[in-house]
């Protein structure tokens, strides 16, 4: 058992204790570099994140040069996290705490757990939707705006997310959303070792340029333009369950995939378009009518494969083209007018 999974009862530096590990969900697809817990302190309940550093003590592997790695990236998303809690993103699920911990019977080196420590959350998006609020169509505009105000509050402070899906979407009690797991952020003028990666998020949700190897010098458009992809494919997923890159490699030709596509990414473009107009042409069919002209060009806008078309119609080819910031101000506007029609049939029904 490593010493991330040995936290339970202990006493974190700030007062928290550990109650209970967290069992990871079947359905999760985010979570595998570490555990979780809940933790108490003066009757406020908390969610631990415990660092897992057990891969620096595989055989094989130099353990110092591994150890160092993985303390980088902790320290690189506590950072993140420190930074977005100093300029108050609402959007943004922050650290309320963070530090390290000694687990007994253990090493110094083996047995030193670092932590990041958040406001409990009611779960995340894809839980919440299997539990009660699948077929609203207000509830997930309200989880997709809310998503798209963090995005925006992030790319201001020049942070890409990098990882954003289901799971890293947190509901909370009080109705609010919130963009979690800044792991596999980036900062531009802050190197951390995974920029080097071709895609640092779960690829099952990378847009298809970063599959393919098509890597725009420009921190912008790589990153944040990669950003935009993945918010137009949470669209998709919260309304129909459609994750768009899976349905885009499963409409291609066996010789256009990714894994097999040797040439550059502007020949197979044509192909992927192709799919991307089949893949949009089926979601249409299962999106809710109330949202259906509205999401449609949300995602066709910001799904589109090709990354200089990418974003909103009146951006394109500006240096605001990958902003959120009208979108923000369409999906406000959409989700009011949906609000008012259910206090309006409310209403209706109770005449």
């Amino acid at each position: 058992m490593t010493a991330s999974a040995q936290l339970s009862g202990l006493i974190l530096h700030d007062g928290w204790k550990v109650v209970r590990n967290l069992p990871r969900s079947q359905n999760a697809s985010g979570g595998t570099f570490s555990n979780s817990y809940l933790a108490e302190k003066d009757g406020r309940v908390a969610f631990v994140k415990a660092f897992d550093f057990s891969d620096a003590f595989e055989p094989g592997v130099e353990t110092l040069k591994k150890l160092a790695l993985l303390v980088s990236s902790y320290e690189h998303e506590r950072d993140v996290l420190e930074h977005c809690r100093g300029r108050r993103l609402s959007h943004v699920a922050v650290a309320i705490g963070h530090g390290s911990v000694e687990v007994p019977k253990l090493g110094p080196i083996e047995g030193r757990v670092y932590y990041l420590l958040f406001e409990q959350a009611a779960g995340d998006i894809r839980c919440q939707m299997d539990e009660a609020a699948a077929s609203d169509v207000v509830w997930c505009m309200r989880a997709l705006r809310s998503v798209c105000l963090g995005l925006a509050q992030v790319h201001r402070e020049i942070i890409a997310h990098q990882d954003v899906k289901p799971s890293n979407v947190l509901a909370y009690e009080d109705g609010v959303f919130k963009i979690a797991d800044f792991g596999r952020s980036s900062k531009r003028g802050a190197a951390v070792w995974h920029d080097d990666l071709r895609f640092p998020g779960d690829r099952t949700y990378a847009p298809p340029e970063l599959l393919y190897g098509f890597l725009s010098p420009d921190f912008v458009p790589r990153r944040i333009g990669a950003d935009l992809y993945m918010l137009g494919n949470l669209a998709a997923f919260l309304f129909t369950g459609t994750n768009m890159t899976g349905s885009l490699v499963g409409r291609l030709d066996p010789q256009h995939h990714w894994t097999k596509w040797r040439s550059d990414y502007e020949g197979v473009l044509p192909y992927i378009q192709e799919a991307f107009a089949r893949v949009l042409e089926e979601l249409e069919g299962m999106l809710p009518l109330e949202v259906r002209g509205y999401v449609m060009s949300f995602v066709r806008q910001l799904c589109n494969p090709d990354l200089k078309k990418r974003g909103h119609p009146r951006a394109v080819g500006r240096p605001d083209q990958y902003s959120c910031e009208r979108y923000i101000a369409e999906l406000t506007h959409t989700t009011s007018m949906l609000e008012l029609k259910v206090r309006m049939a409310v209403r209706l029904g109770a005449a």
